[in-house]
């Protein structure tokens, strides 16, 4: 039985590792963006004032 509950945990904690890493893939492309964003702001408001 023991075996059974391993193979079982095995599989679950590669698919949470899957999640996780594809969660935090995402929260990293959206800090790029949100960064390239604020640098498009930051410059079009720094030529608007010149």
């Amino acid at each position: 039985m023991s075996k059974n509950v391993n193979s079982i945990n095995s599989s679950h904690l590669a698919s949470i590792g899957n999640f996780t890493k594809h969660a935090v893939e995402s929260f990293e492309e959206g800090i790029v963006n949100e960064h390239n964003y604020l640098e498009k702001v930051d410059k079009n408001l720094k030529s608007k004032t010149k």
